[in-house]
């Protein structure tokens, strides 16, 4: 069997990127002996996901220089000896920036290097943008999660850009009925994810029995709980701790609102579809706009304009036939496009 190396940074945060990976081994394991490499240190006991009995993992035991001027001579040089004694014949290296280590890692062993970004060209910095830009070239493929940001690599003069969307199995689950008054959201408490905006636009949200949930942990926790009390919305707002059970967050509720500044293939958005959520989004760059079919699964309002927000949240959550019709068109498309046997053809080829 042949072998595949994922290489990250770590395992032991709920973040998007994190749970992808793992999704991605279990999803690729069989086809592949999979190992995965972690920069930081490692225990299955912190891993927040479930990674298949056997499938490898290894710990460099150290860390990532993040600056664009450090060499992480110690990280090339660990990394070297996993790939020496494990000889993949590729290695998925995932978010652009670790493209410096791997690419160095891999000189003179003949393994594929297929890069994975996460994040749109231009989230961040632009002395990011130009770095994802020059890491494509030190990489056999870079594979990106919408067309919308394949277009914006190619016009860079990246190369080597494939677009393969994100994928969840979360839809083997029980739908939701569309029968609470739950407006869902779901994410870290950081600036990217907008709940500043978003309980700005919920004090301007006229819907009578509605409550807003919003489940996620971070470092804005406190500050956007303050916002709820200084808007006015912190009676009919309730904050709840990241945690495992989001298919019952998804059951009981009966729309799911999307406040980001910007995205990658959000996978809390395909969740919702596939669990038979309309979506009510800002149309952001880059994903939603790929992932929402404007008024047939779900609506698009213009990037951080809080009153579109607020005027679509209250045409729709006053309208539960339409909420329940967009729903069920939301769970059809997911299933279609969205399935990790959809994907992972995709990836197979691409491996292949």
């Amino acid at each position: 069997m042949k072998k595949l190396l994922l290489f990250c940074e770590a395992l032991r945060n709920r973040a998007g990127i994190e749970r992808m990976t793992v999704e991605l081994a279990n999803l690729l394991n069989g086809d592949f002996a999979i190992t995965i490499v972690t920069i930081d240190p490692f225990s299955r006991e912190e891993c927040p996901y479930v990674i298949d009995s056997d499938i490898e993992i290894v710990s460099l035991n150290s860390r990532f220089e993040k600056s664009i001027f450090s060499l992480n001579l110690k990280n090339i040089r660990l990394l070297r000896k996993v790939v020496k004694s494990r000889r993949p014949s590729a290695i998925i290296t995932v978010a652009t920036p670790l493209v410096r280590i791997s690419a160095l890692a891999i000189i003179g062993y003949g393994i594929r290097n297929i890069a994975w970004e996460h994040f749109n060209l231009y989230a961040g910095s632009r002395a990011g943008s130009i770095y994802k830009t020059i890491s494509t070239w030190l990489a056999d493929r870079t594979v990106v999660l919408t067309e919308a940001d394949a277009v914006d690599f190619s016009k860079a003069y990246a190369r080597g850009i494939i677009s393969i969307p994100n994928f969840t199995s979360i839809g083997e689950n029980r739908p939701s009925d569309i029968s609470a008054k739950t407006l869902l959201a779901v994410g870290r408490h950081e600036i990217q994810k907008g709940f500043d905006m978003l309980l700005m636009a919920w004090a301007k949200t006229d819907a009578p029995g509605w409550t807003l949930r919003i489940v996620g942990s971070g470092s804005l926790r406190e500050k956007n709980e303050a916002i709820a009390r200084e808007v006015g919305v912190d009676t009919r707002t309730v904050f709840v701790d990241a945690h495992p059970g989001i298919a019952e967050e998804f059951q009981n509720a009966s729309c799911f609102v999307l406040s980001s500044r910007f995205e990658g293939m959000v996978v809390v958005l395909l969740e919702a579809k596939m669990m038979g959520l309309p979506c009510i989004s800002f149309d952001c760059p880059n994903s939603p706009r790929e992932v929402i079919r404007d008024g047939i699964d779900g609506v698009l309002v213009p990037s951080e304009d809080i009153e579109a927000l607020a005027t679509a949240l209250t045409e729709n959550l006053n309208a539960p036939r339409r909420l329940a019709e967009m729903g069920e068109r939301a769970r059809e498309d997911a299933m279609v496009r969205y399935s990790p046997d959809a994907v992972k053809k995709t990836w197979l080829n691409l491996l292949s």
